[in-house]
């Protein structure tokens, strides 16, 4: 994978990612520049690592398809304070089609192994668009 072409979201946010395949993959992103005022994970850069790997493992089943993924629904549940200087997310493919590709998801602290968020994300199965 070309860690150099993520996007400017996920670059922004600093994450990369260390495995990729259709049913697993596992991104990492640094704390720093990802917290809310309390100096914690701010929730919505837990959710936009979380959306990013899944979906990038849904990319990863699609283009046997000629199809792209994208987002269709996230459920994320956070279970408590991000404080370690990395956070790693491992997605898991629990149903892959045609037209849709569902993955289970842990956001964890590096530090302690222990689950930050956890949830599930839908990606519709879409015809690639020119850029």
């Amino acid at each position: 994978m070309d860690q150099d072409n993520l996007g400017p979201a996920i670059e922004k946010m600093g994450i990369t990612f260390s495995e990729l395949t259709a049913e697993h993959a596992v991104g990492i992103m640094p704390l720093e520049g990802n917290t809310q005022p309390f100096g914690i994970l701010h929730g919505g850069a837990a959710a936009l690592l979380a959306e990013s790997v899944a979906s990038f493992a849904a990319h990863q089943w699609a283009k046997q398809f000629g199809k792209s993924a994208v987002g269709a629904h996230l459920d994320i549940t956070h279970l408590k304070p991000g404080t370690s200087d990395r956070i790693i997310c491992t997605a898991d493919a629990v149903h892959l089609g045609r037209r849709t590709a569902v993955y289970r998801f842990d956001n964890t602290s590096e530090d302690t192994g222990k689950i930050i968020s956890t949830g599930l994300m839908t990606c519709y199965l879409v015809e690639e668009q020119p850029r």
